[in-house]
């Protein structure tokens, strides 16, 4: 009688599962259910340049300064000068160029031929003799509603260091159609030019982009 009521139970459960896969409910018309399409786009910038006179370093007084160059031109040596502060030659719209696609958050860096990471730099002579270096700092040019849709770039000198890493100048691009023209500012500290070799005083510095 056991091995009956066993295989009688299995038997009842068994037919239950059945009737319950028969008893699935009906698919009604017009059912919707959904997946996913995925794409993702990373920001690219497709134009960086910066003008200037020469391909190289100045080596001469003959040589032509234009674009991104910056020229304090001719001053005294003497006991306390005063401070200098200078644009680049060709200004915003013959300094340094970049076009990035909209949004693409990206880094100007500045490097005086010194390596500062702050862009503190040093003018040296061209005069083999001449061992006197001249010291100057450059700077950012002021940003206006900076990380914003309406961010603009001014045309006059911030009081921030432009320089490298930490000290970059960070900017959104506008568009592959809209490229973002940076001035370049620099000073020469007061008393600087005290007792100096006369001489034609130059350093190089490199700019680089990254996004």
């Amino acid at each position: 009688m056991k091995t009956r009521f066993t295989l009688t139970s299995l038997a009842l459960a068994s037919l239950m599962m059945m009737g319950n896969t028969a008893m699935a409910a009906v698919v009604s018309s017009g059912t919707s259910q959904f997946f996913n399409v995925k794409l993702t786009v990373t920001g690219s910038c497709e134009a960086f340049t910066v003008a200037s006179g020469k391909t190289d370093a100045i080596t001469a007084k003959e040589d032509a300064t234009a674009g991104a160059d910056i020229d304090f031109a001719s001053h005294l040596a003497e006991t306390n000068s005063a401070e200098l502060e200078k644009d680049n030659v060709g200004k915003a719209a013959n300094g340094i160029h970049v076009t990035c696609s909209k949004n693409t958050v990206f880094q100007v860096a500045l490097e005086p031929g010194n390596g500062n990471s702050e862009g503190l730099g040093s003018m040296s002579g061209l005069k083999n003799t001449n061992r006197d270096k001249i010291a100057y700092q450059l700077y950012k040019p002021t940003v206006n509603n900076k990380g914003t849709e309406t961010e603009t770039i001014g045309d006059g000198i911030s009081s921030d260091k432009w320089g490298k890493d930490t000290n970059a100048l960070s900017l959104t691009g506008k568009g592959l159609s809209t490229p973002i023209m940076l001035p370049v500012f620099a000073k020469v500290p007061q008393n600087e030019l005290s007792d100096k070799t006369p001489d034609i005083y130059q350093d190089r510095v490199k700019v680089t982009l990254t996004y």
